[in-house]
């Protein structure tokens, strides 16, 4: 093993350049860019679908029993989890605080133009819709209201990013496999007749092949090392800025999903580079 890993060594430090090893860093960095925004894309998707409920807006004068009554009928719909009553009151204290600075507003209307409501939490944040659908249906009811469009379109907005960075991985994984198969290529080229004569002598095609497939796993853990690590520190120093400007967009600061995330691209590399590697050397010596 210890001659595989020097003959290995010696062949990618002969064969590879800056130019190719430059692309595959610069692939695999964009590959973990689209790793990264859709793991921020999908830990937004979950704070919002968690954060989910249905403001149910209710008659004027509806009396104690009747608003009791109505919320007995909305708890025995299927799905509902919670159901908290909000009263006009309540509302107009939590515009106010919302408005912050511009609560002078509030005065300017003059009387509590807000209905009661209730504020009604879902099971399972798919069935949004199809909950407040019923409820709109039932008596007393005027109106609901749980951001419909909004989380629809972003959830759709995902997927959409998540299918052109699926594409875009095929695309960048190809680009690396060829990278690294040309480099392998290179190095048969380079050593065809130390490669008969090794077949001349009786050698194995796997003792043939070990050198090779170590140079490609070489080649891909330092290409994808280096995009790993340029990813990491890129990530920490834009979510740094990206915090103190817009904090209210629920990014992911744990170290733990980014390192795992540059480990798996680290680990990716690596398996490119044998597969690559081997792809090239069976055809080699199947010709």
């Amino acid at each position: 093993m210890r001659y595989f890993l020097a003959e290995g060594w010696k062949s990618a430090k002969r064969n590879v350049s800056l130019i190719s090893l430059g692309t595959m860093v610069v692939a695999i960095f964009v590959l973990g860019i689209f790793g990264l925004v859709l793991m921020n894309l999908s830990n937004i998707n979950d704070q919002l679908r968690s954060g989910i409920e249905i403001r149910v807006y209710v008659e004027d004068n509806l009396t104690r029993q009747g608003l009791q009554d109505l919320k007995q009928k909305i708890e025995g719909v299927d799905g509902v989890g919670q159901v908290k009553y909000v009263s006009k009151d309540e509302g107009l204290g939590s515009l106010t605080r919302q408005l912050g600075d511009k609560a002078g507003l509030v005065d300017i209307l003059g009387e509590n133009p807000l209905p009661d409501a209730f504020d009604v939490r879902v099971l399972n944040p798919d069935t949004t819709s199809d909950i407040a659908s019923i409820i709109s249906g039932l008596p007393h009811v005027i109106g609901v209201n749980y951001g419909q469009g909004f989380t629809e379109n972003f959830v759709a907005a995902t997927r959409f990013i998540a299918v052109i960075g699926l594409v875009l991985a095929v695309i960048l994984v190809g680009a690396v496999v060829f990278i690294v198969g040309n480099t392998v290529r290179l190095s048969l080229v380079s050593r065809a007749r130390e490669i008969e004569v090794m077949k001349l002598v009786g050698a194995t095609d796997w003792f043939i092949m070990w050198p090779f497939l170590i140079e490609g796993m070489i080649v891909g853990f330092i290409g994808s090392s280096v995009s790993g690590l340029c990813l990491y520190a890129s990530y920490r120093a834009c979510i740094g800025r990206l915090g103190s400007v817009a904090p209210f967009i629920p990014l992911i600061v744990e170290t733990g999903p980014v390192v795992r995330l540059c480990v798996s691209l680290i680990l990716l590399g690596v398996l490119m580079g044998v597969l690559a590697g081997g792809v090239f050397i069976r055809k080699y010596l199947e010709s």
